[in-house]
């Protein structure tokens, strides 16, 4: 009956990981040891992490993240499906062509370099 029980509760162990809601961060956070915001940092967990959810209760959800376990901040945690992590993005449905955009120097000044015409050219009374 002994070993039994010990098989059980090994079971138990091991899947009760696997039992976890997989979710993603919606904000940058950090795990903490306990449900409270002073208590020690365990690890920062970035935006878009996915991680593994066992409880929720009031604003902390109880999961881990690579392998270390804490509180998270219910507000940073979407659960959910996940979205796909396979396939490509759709093409682009149209595209807009601009006309590149040109920057020239200003135009020279032209200054009157000819001959001078008109009257009373030279040294004369006028």
């Amino acid at each position: 009956m002994r070993p039994l029980l010990l098989a059980a509760g090994l079971v138990a162990v091991v899947a009760a990981p696997s039992l976890a809601d997989p979710a993603l961060t919606v904000a940058p956070s950090v795990m903490r040891r306990a449900a409270n915001p002073y208590s020690p940092i365990v690890q920062t967990v970035p935006v878009n992490a996915e991680v593994d959810i066992q409880s929720c209760g009031g604003a902390w959800c109880y999961g881990s993240w690579r392998g270390l376990y804490g509180f998270f901040p219910a507000f940073a945690v979407a659960q959910g499906a996940l979205p796909p992590t396979v396939g490509f993005a759709p093409p682009p449905s149209s595209f807009v062509v601009t006309a590149p955009v040109v920057v020239a120097p200003p135009p020279p000044v032209v200054r009157w370099g000819g001959p001078y015409v008109g009257v009373g050219w030279g040294w004369s009374r006028w």
